[in-house]
């Protein structure tokens, strides 16, 4: 009897965790659907962001549309591109960008903020953190992780263009 109880109690507290991860990701996907432009460093020096959030594949999905640009230290202006779908009930995705990079994501969802794990032990490996600061305005911060800890390489201020 009492097994069952503890199973029952299982059972329910699995549910209700299960519950909340689906709220969360629901109330975060609802507020950063639509396109972003930031301004910020990268690797230093001054950058452009754009983005653009948008449900994909029947809703299943979450697709970033990401472009950021700077100048280096020679002077060469810098590009990348990237799409990225996020399965966000699942906590998990994947990251395609213009240098033939290919990445996994582990998600970590709140209603106002995502951190996204990127990479694995045979690629790059970093974090990303999306926080959604109000209707029109998203900070996200990039590290790197190197020598055994994160190392920031990357910090944007967004506003909202459309939603």
């Amino acid at each position: 009897m009492k097994n069952t109880i503890n199973e029952i109690i299982l059972c329910f507290l699995l549910f209700f965790v299960a519950s909340i991860q689906a709220q969360s990701s629901q109330g975060f996907s609802e507020k950063i659907l639509g396109s972003w432009y930031g301004t910020g460093t990268l690797f230093g020096q001054t950058a452009t962001f754009t983005m653009n959030w948008e449900n994909e594949l029947n809703a299943k999905f979450v697709k970033l549309t990401f472009e950021n640009r700077f100048t280096d230290k020679s002077g060469v202006e810098r590009v990348m591109n990237a799409d990225a779908y996020y399965h966000l009930r699942q906590s998990k995705g994947h990251w395609f960008d213009s240098r033939g990079i290919m990445l996994p994501l582990s998600l970590d969802i709140t209603e106002n903020s995502m951190t996204v794990l990127w990479g694995n032990e045979s690629s790059e490996k970093g974090k990303t953190i999306y926080s959604i600061t109000d209707k029109e305005h998203l900070s996200v911060q990039d590290f790197v992780f190197k020598d055994g800890s994160y190392h920031p390489f990357g910090i944007a201020d967004y506003r909202r263009l459309k939603h």
